[in-house]
């Protein structure tokens, strides 16, 4: 009992919900028994009915026909539900059993007992222990209730016991052999959920095996197609290892060798001369730790060409943490370097000569500074500017002007050492940077002397463009390091100033900052400032010197500027004028001479003087595009016509776009306004122009004018402008007459006015006019009294 109590309460209280498949199983069982149960039943009760019509049993051939037909009913209607179906089934085993209890007795028993049996094959345990208990009571009630004789001849003087007895015989019989099927049963239900389970374990199992299998597929397949090169490696890092096991066909395509030509070799395959060495030695470090690295390092095709990689090694570990193998990634990054290398060459080095630019000339600058004052060794910076590249420039194009400048850098490149620095920071100017002279500043300015002097000289040297030779020449400014407190800026603001004062000594000269240079830079500047300042608070004046004839009647003048500083008196126009047209106040000077020239021609005229007057206009006022119609309008404003205004311009206004000059020039004429040449005979254009251009008259300078007529040179000169001028029907003054001599000549040689201390002084036109009246009341005097 201790070993069934446990047993049967553990089937009682835990009984499950059968399977599906057991609940499929027991459809198909029910199916099968009433489809049995049916034939042969009907087979049994033919002979049965027929002895009980014989018999005149009929209450056996009605409950006969009723079984059949209720069994025939359960097995046509399929949609009853299983349970359903069941119970009527056993309900009508259990009828029968009983019926042929009262009737027939023993036989009943095999119905009964076949009732939990077939409760335990299709509900269950519980169904099955409810239907013995069912039985139980039916044999001990009905049996002993009527006093059915079951051929059981014992205890008859005791009729209960003996039905206590048969019922005890039949339930432990019927209960072994439902309790035998209910534990079969359950064993098969255990034993089909613990198939099933497996079933979906192996299901399961081979689902993730498939997917891990797509996956692998997936990986294998995008590891093949990657742009990038993989490989693995073994991890053997003895015997040259470790060696290749796998490459892609990235690596392939990349390398040049094939996956059967890589295999078994090592990742050191690719590496060639220009390989860093200290990266190599860094992956092998690395590899030998088992620790992970990044490099980009020089490789090689199978053909040797150079490209670019970008290495990513990693470590592979199994489960024990142990390195296995290594997966190398690798990136062709050859045209990022490239790039690179552009930004880094745009960023640092002029494009045109290939020299440092002005940004990594003052890096080495820094560092040579630290240098020099770390080690006491005096270095130099040599500032080169050449002489008259725009002219070459302007008259033979920009092309050949390139070219000028990378034979300039060539030849600066190949004078000097490795250590020193040739610098292009715009335009025509160059920087050399002279590394470690001399710890003795007078040896240290003897060497950089000496190397400014080479520098001089083969620059002066011809240079051969496209088969035709071009002269040129530098102006070098130079400055030593290290001194006290300097600093970068200092270096090339003073090596700058040294530079402009052997331009301003001559042109090709060379010149060493002194600190009286940095004085002159700031008195410079702020004579720009007054300057400024002047036009804005009518410093400024305009004074006028009369153009003679040969009889010495004004048949002209020229308007000349005057500045007047209240700070510092009078300032030479060789000063200011030269400042104006460099900083670019000239073009609003101009203006203002424009503006005073109409007024004072209207003072003129009132006077009865109807002669015009010349104003000197510069190339850069002349090239605003709106020259023309600011002189418009100023005319308009003063309504003065332009016959009475002559421009006076230099032959460097011919340089620079002659057509478009050309085409300036003749919509100022359609004004009226004629035009002569300033300083005839000094500048650097051909004569071409003369025949081109809408000219009115040429001034001869008075440079060639102060040499006549005692000097042959300066006499030729003159008298072939005054011929030249006859041909070309062009007027001629001749400028600086200071001497009796040289207006005789002049007047000889048919000049056509002349303009001099010898006539007339620059005077304002106020004076100039009381001047006049004055002279004429002294000639009326005279007149009279003769």
């Amino acid at each position: 009992m201790k070993i069934v109590r446990p047993f049967l309460r553990r089937f009682l209280r835990a009984q499950r919900l059968p399977t599906r498949e057991l609940q499929f199983w027991r459809d198909q069982m029910l199916s099968a028994i009433l489809s049995v149960a049916l034939v042969l039943g009907s087979v049994t009760a033919i002979p049965s009915v027929l002895m009980a019509i014989r018999d005149q049993l009929y209450s056996i051939v009605l409950i006969d026909v009723l079984a059949i037909g209720w069994l025939l009913v359960l097995w046509r209607w399929r949609t009853l539900s299983f349970a359903a179906r069941s119970w009527n089934f056993l309900l009508i085993v259990y009828s029968v059993g009983v019926f042929f209890l009262f009737k027939v007795g023993p036989v009943s028993q095999i119905y009964l007992m076949a009732v939990p049996v077939l409760a335990a094959l299709l509900l269950g345990l519980r169904p099955a222990v409810f239907v013995l208990a069912l039985n139980a009571v039916t044999l001990i009630s009905i049996g002993y209730a009527f006093d059915i004789d079951l051929q059981f001849d014992r205890y008859h003087d005791r009729p209960f016991l003996r039905w206590v007895i048969i019922t005890l015989n039949f339930s432990f019989i019927s209960s072994v052999i439902t309790v035998s099927c209910a534990v079969l049963l359950r064993r098969l239900e255990e034993s089909l959920r613990k198939q099933m389970q497996i079933s979906v374990s192996l299901q399961e199992e081979q689902q993730s095996l498939r997917d891990a299998n797509e996956d692998l597929r997936l990986i294998s397949a995008a590891v093949e197609n990657l742009n990038d090169m993989v490989m693995i490696t073994d991890n053997n890092l003895r015997d040259n290892g470790p060696h290749l096991v796998f490459v892609n066909k990235a690596f392939e395509r990349s390398t040049g060798y094939s996956r059967d030509e890589a295999l078994g070799s090592n990742l050191e395959m690719l590496y060639g001369p220009n390989s860093d060495i200290h990266e190599i030695h860094r992956i092998r470090s690395a590899m030998s730790t088992r620790h992970a690295i990044r490099s980009e390092i020089i490789s090689y095709t199978k053909s040797k060409e150079e490209f670019w990689l970008e290495v990513d090694i990693r470590p592979i570990n199994n489960q024990q943490g142990q390195c296995t193998h290594y997966v190398a990634i690798e990136r062709d990054i050859t045209d990022r370097k490239k790039a690179e290398l552009d930004i880094y060459r745009l960023a640092f080095f002029d494009v045109l000569t290939g020299l440092p630019n002005r940004r990594l000339l003052r890096d080495r600058m820094s560092v040579q500074l630290a240098n020099a004052q770390r080690t006491g060794n005096y270095s130099a910076v040599l500032f080169i500017d050449l002489d008259h590249f725009k002219t070459i420039n302007d008259a033979r194009g920009h092309a050949t002007g390139d070219i000028l400048l990378i034979e300039v850098a060539n030849r600066l490149s190949n004078l000097l050492r490795e250590v020193d620095t040739v610098a292009r920071i715009g335009g025509d100017e160059f920087v050399v940077l002279v590394d470690s002279l001399d710890p003795h500043i007078e040896v240290a300015g003897k060497l950089a002397l000496t190397i400014a002097e080479k520098i001089r000289h083969a620059l002066s040297q011809d240079f051969l463009i496209n088969d035709q030779a071009y002269s040129s020449s530098c102006s070098i400014g130079v400055s030593l390091m290290q001194k006290v407190g300097q600093n970068v800026d200092d270096l090339l603001r003073e090596s700058d100033t040294a530079m402009y004062r052997a331009k301003s000594a001559g042109r090709n000269q060379i010149a060493f900052f002194e600190g009286n240079m940095q004085t002159e830079v700031e008195h410079r500047l702020t004579l720009e400032r007054d300057l400024t300042k002047a036009l804005e608070q009518n410093e400024l004046q305009m004074v006028m010197q009369a153009q003679v004839n040969y009889a010495g009647i004004a048949v002209g003048a020229e308007l000349l500027m005057r500045w007047h500083s209240k700070e510092r008196g009078m300032v030479s126009p060789a000063i200011f004028i030269p400042l104006a047209e460099e900083s670019g106040l000239i073009v609003r000077m101009g203006d203002w001479v424009l503006a005073q020239a109409c007024s004072i021609l209207k003072l003129l005229q009132n006077e009865g003087h109807q002669f015009p007057l010349s104003i000197n206009v510069s190339p850069k006022q002349f090239r605003q595009k709106d020259f023309v119609d600011k002189v418009t309008a100023t005319l308009a404003a003063q309504e003065i016509s332009g016959q009475y205004l002559i421009f006076e311009v230099t032959e460097g206004l011919f340089i620079d776009d002659l057509q478009e000059t050309i085409s300036r020039m003749s919509k100022l004429s359609a004004l009226g306004i004629r035009f002569s040449i300033d300083d005839f005979g000094t500048g650097y254009s051909s004569l071409n122009y003369l025949k081109r251009l809408p000219l009115y008259e040429l001034k001869i300078d008075k440079s060639f004018v102060q040499d006549i007529p005692d000097d042959a040179n300066g006499t030729a000169i003159v008298g072939s402008i005054l011929s030249m001028a006859k041909q070309f029907g062009l007027k001629v003054v001749a400028e600086g007459v200071e001497t009796e001599e040289q207006a005789n000549y002049l007047i000889a040689n048919d000049c056509d006015s002349m303009q001099g201390f010898l006539y007339s002084r620059p005077t304002a036109p106020e004076l100039w006019l009381a001047n006049q009246t004055r002279l004429k009341d002294q000639l009326q005097a005279l007149t009279i009294s003769v």
